[in-house]
């Protein structure tokens, strides 16, 4: 068969000028689909054959903007400008501000042809992420998107989250699961609604958009400040993992393990010893800490495993108690055949306490306000009351300061060298000072 399959090869000239609004029909935005909005210069020049157009001139755009409900993503001050060039169009510049903060730099060029062969280079200044729900994420870093967009592109690169908020749900345990139902003939106006709160016949929420084969080989770098927080749970994470796999399968490899973190719980707060957080895919990670604290010759432990938005909280014990026992323990420091009727009731309200109630405390309002990475009232080796406050004065060095109710303070400055290595020095108002360098690492 001829190269123009069949076409004809007459010689092509035609100039074009327009103005193309870059805004969907009113009904995709119904269907809380993506959005763009604004419009696109083209200035361009098609010759060659209709089996064989060459492209030349501009297209450019300015005050554009971009909004995908699903992500809960809006791009704003959208603009650049492109070459069209044979059967390319190379990307000049291109850049929009995220409305939560920080911008993005695209550069490149994509086929306009064929598979749309793609070299694409993205750029993430600071940006500053939001999932409206319980993920607060600010990143940096440089992503490429590599091959065949109609195929099997590939998206890699490197990522620094330089901080991040997960934020617990006023609940552990998760919420009540919806009631299979099943619609059958169902009128338009109430087919219309579900459409809308997009649940099918059989009242599943179907997965929106095309399966993506886009694969993934992105490297995510936090060695510290991703804090977990809420329902009386305050910890600190960092790591590195690799994402692998495709946009709609991913796997990750690696995780982020505990800096430091702390558990109010039952009128009890304790320090947590060991603890990840695991990506399985979506911005809803996975839990698995663990507290220990001792008492009477009992060993209590409290283990924070689950989702996010589904944690789980367990009670257990060395040696093995039941459950109410180890809750007695934890917060009275005696079995329950020693506790007094006013005791028991606590008890049973403390224990009321896990399916629910609010996160807001004093000491939460005072460090946000403050600005601070760490703030909390402790009880000192000496039995009196402190506030321990923490800060991060660089991205590897940590600031914390102790002061207690008998007048006595001090300051810890925690360096991190390398991932492996750290510096710890520390000084006290009643000159004890001590400094230290140590080696971890996880096996």
């Amino acid at each position: 068969m001829p190269e123009n399959c069949g076409l004809p090869i007459e010689p092509l000239t035609r100039a074009l000028r327009l103005a193309v609004p870059l805004s969907c029909p009113p009904r995709s935005a119904r269907k809380r689909l993506p959005s763009a909005s604004g419009a696109a210069n083209l200035k361009a020049r098609v010759s060659g054959s209709i089996g064989n157009p060459q492209f030349s001139g501009t297209v450019s755009t300015g005050g554009a903007g971009y909004v995908d409900p699903e992500l809960n993503l809006r791009l704003v001050d959208v603009g650049g400008s492109a070459t069209l060039s044979g059967q390319r169009i190379v990307i000049d510049t291109l850049s929009g501000r995220l409305a939560t903060g920080g911008s993005i730099t695209v550069g490149g060029s994509v086929g306009l042809s064929g598979r749309n062969d793609a070299d694409i280079s993205v750029r993430l200044n600071d940006a500053r992420y939001a999932d409206g729900t319980m993920f607060v994420a600010t990143v940096a870093g440089d992503l490429k998107l590599t091959g065949e967009l109609a195929g099997n592109a590939l998206l890699s690169g490197n990522v620094r989250i330089e901080k991040a908020d997960i934020t617990i749900p006023e609940s552990f345990g998760g919420s009540a699961a919806l009631i299979a139902a099943e619609h059958r003939n169902t009128p338009p106006q109430a087919a219309a609604t579900l459409a809308r709160a997009k649940v099918d016949e059989r009242g599943r929420t179907p997965r929106s958009g095309s399966q993506s084969s886009m694969g993934l080989d992105i490297s995510v770098s936090a060695p510290n400040q991703i804090f977990v927080r809420g329902r009386g749970l305050d910890a600190e994470v960092g790591g590195n993992v690799r994402l692998t796999g495709t946009v709609n399968d991913v796997h990750p490899v690696g995780g982020f393990s505990l800096n430091r973190g702390r558990l109010a719980i039952l009128g009890q707060r304790v320090t947590f010893e060991e603890g990840t957080v695991t990506l399985v895919g979506d911005l809803d990670p996975f839990l698995d800490f663990r507290a220990r604290t001792e008492g009477e010759g009992v060993t209590v432990f409290v283990d924070v495993t689950g989702r996010v938005s589904e944690l789980d909280i367990g009670f257990s014990s060395n040696p093995a108690l039941p459950e109410d026992e180890v809750l007695s323990r934890l917060l009275f420091k005696r079995s329950m055949g020693e506790l007094t009727p006013l005791q028991l009731a606590k008890l049973a309200g403390a224990a009321g306490e896990l399916a629910g109630g609010s996160n807001t405390s004093l000491v939460d309002s005072l460090r946000a306000k403050a600005g601070l990475a760490d703030l909390d009232v402790v009880t000192g080796e000496d039995g009196n009351l402190a506030v321990q406050a923490g800060t991060y004065i660089q991205d590897n060095v940590y600031l914390g300061v102790q002061a207690g109710a008998d007048g006595q303070s001090r300051v810890t400055v925690n360096l991190d060298i390398t991932d492996d290595v750290k510096a710890r020095a520390s000084t006290g108002t009643n000159g004890d000072t001590s400094i230290g360098v140590f080696y971890e690492t996880d096996y």
